[in-house]
């Protein structure tokens, strides 16, 4: 079984594009959210957000001086393993949370980001006891480490959207009455929307998020974690 193992894992890691595959091919194809604010999200054409940002920063130098092109494309929640696996992109940068059934299929950069769940309510509501979490309407998104926690603490009452902008929406329009999500993700909606609140920011255990790569491909990542050493000491 082990040695099945490790072929397969061999296997895998032959189809990824190497760092100089990438350089020569001057192409990266970078995997992230078109609707997750302020991480990323697709506005007039042009992926912008932080993870946007962070992603074109190290894409600008793989190439260096030479010329390169930034692919970015939008996945889905529940792909961010499948389109690495499958070499459909280099590197996934999508508020991807680092565990240790996710590290059986791709490999993690070094975390760039610490974050807590955050609950999205209405002010109106004024829920301010943490226990009325078990009692209310609740929102996340399906197969998410979010999820995997509200199914762990043995919650019943959450039903789930595709996007933040419809959980959101959900929240909004009163067809839930909470959304838990990462702090920082549900404390913008908060920031836009002034009839909202996050009466829970530090809800649950810390994550921390990483970029994801495919299994094996051990210069690219070798190189993204340089970068963010570098990116770090730079201010960003």
């Amino acid at each position: 079984m082990k040695i099945l193992i490790a072929a397969t894992l061999l296997c895998v890691s032959l189809f990824a594009n190497s760092l100089d595959k990438i350089r020569k091919s001057g192409v990266i194809r970078i995997g992230v959210y078109n609707n997750q604010p302020p991480f990323s999200s697709l506005m007039d054409g042009k992926f912008v957000g932080f993870e946007a940002q962070l992603a074109g920063k190290i894409a600008k130098d793989i190439f260096g001086d030479n010329p390169g092109k930034t692919k970015f494309i939008h996945i889905a929640t529940d792909r961010r393993m499948s389109v690495l696996e499958k070499n459909e992109v280099d590197m996934v940068v999508a508020t991807f949370v680092i565990d240790s059934a996710r590290k059986n299929h791709v490999d993690f950069s070094t975390p760039y980001f610490s974050t807590n769940l955050g609950v999205l309510t209405r002010k109106a509501d004024a829920i301010k006891d943490i226990s009325r979490l078990r009692d209310i309407r609740l929102v996340t998104e399906e197969d998410t480490t979010v999820d995997n926690y509200l199914k762990k603490e043995k919650f019943t009452n959450v039903s789930y959207c595709k996007n933040t902008s419809e959980c959101y929406a959900m929240i909004r329009d009163g067809k839930a009455d909470g959304y838990i999500n990462l702090n920082i993700t549900v404390l913008a909606y908060a920031v836009v929307d002034d009839t909202l609140e996050v009466p829970f920011q530090n809800f649950g255990k810390p994550d921390f998020i990483g970029i994801g790569v495919q299994k094996g491909n051990k210069e690219l990542l070798d190189f993204i974690n340089a970068e963010l050493v570098k990116l770090s000491k730079e201010g960003f």
